[in-house]
């Protein structure tokens, strides 16, 4: 086990260094978080292109059959998008908002992800019990790594070390090098993890379990388990605020949000918010969560503080919006 687990903590210990120079970097290219939401919608093979400064629906762009999962660049000028029934990735525009590429990749494509420099693209798929990873610029295939029983959810750590990947039908979190693209530890969560985030600090995992109704939290520092937190029926989806004080859990079919106190490690609210939620993300500084609800064809949007709902967005139809659907959000 030590053995196993050293190098881990030392690739996690990088991170705080990362950051800076992260932050030192961005500054000086002058990035910043576009102010669009990208909603990927089931229904009718879309995304919408939502305007957070207005909050008002702008453009749909076509992309492949029954989109899903959604991972924007930081700059917000990449995104994107995996079809698991038209078997592909799309690279969409984020300035012009149109298509520039589509790859084949797998047989069902679902999560994905971006590595933090927006250089390498991480796609779990669903049928293959494999993460693919591709070129950013062309989405070419560099690597394939094997994981768990049906992967889902996906995230990056901070300094682009690790990649944490949500093995719904083994109950596990597969850790993966990705300098070495292959996993170098497991951890036992809830049934049927599905939808998973990091928290801004890169600390903590947080674990959405379908099956058990539950939010495993996963400590980076001892990569263990340290509480489980009950929240609503079926839960889906995963945000944390930009401060770490609030954490954020759809749950699909009691149509409610959980409010989770990550120092308490307990549920604090659970609010009516729509029917069926899934995607989630908190902005990284507009002091706003968006939800995507699936039967109400909306995206949500809710005041961090107050908890108070602003506005209800239209969108497509039955959108999913899984994953990073707004820039530098978490």
């Amino acid at each position: 086990m030590k053995r196993e687990t050293a190098p881990i903590r030392f690739l996690l210990r990088r991170t705080a260094v990362y950051l800076v120079c992260f932050a030192m970097a961005a500054a000086g290219q002058g990035l910043s978080a576009a102010p669009f939401a990208f909603v990927t919608n089931q229904g009718d093979d879309s995304v919408t292109v939502i305007d957070l400064s207005s909050l008002r629906s702008t453009v749909s762009i076509k992309v492949g059959s029954k989109p899903a999962g959604i991972a924007v660049s930081r700059n917000g000028r990449r995104i994107y998008v995996t079809n698991p029934e038209s078997r592909d990735v799309y690279l969409l525009d984020g300035i012009e908002f149109k298509s520039l590429a589509h790859k084949a990749v797998g047989k069902g494509p679902l999560g994905i992800a971006l590595s933090p420099d927006d250089t390498r693209v991480y796609v779990a798929d669903w049928y293959e019990d494999r993460v693919y990873v591709l070129d950013a610029d062309d989405l070419s295939i560099l690597g394939r790594i094997a994981v768990g029983d049906s992967p889902s959810g996906l995230e990056v750590s901070k300094d682009g070390q690790l990649l944490f990947v949500a093995d719904r039908d083994d109950n596990m979190i597969s850790i993966v090098d990705t300098g070495e693209n292959r996993v170098i530890r497991r951890i036992a969560v809830g049934k049927r993890p599905f939808g998973i985030r990091l928290d801004p600090e890169g600390k903590r995992l947080y674990v959405a379990n379908v099956a058990s109704d539950d939010l495993s939290v996963v400590d980076l520092d001892s990569l263990s388990v340290i509480a489980t937190i009950a929240v609503g029926s079926t839960p889906y989806g995963v945000a944390v605020a930009p401060d770490s004080r609030r954490v954020f859990v759809t749950n699909q079919h009691e149509n409610t949000l959980s409010v989770i106190d990550p120092d308490k490690l307990e549920e604090t609210h659970r609010l009516a918010i729509g029917e069926f939620p899934e995607g989630i993300i908190a902005h990284p500084d507009d002091g706003r969560v968006y939800i995507a609800n699936w039967f109400d064809n909306e995206l949500v949007v809710l005041d961090i503080e107050s908890l108070q709902i602003i506005k209800q967005i239209p969108t497509g139809d039955s959108p999913r919006a899984f994953g990073v659907f707004v820039a530098g959000g978490s």
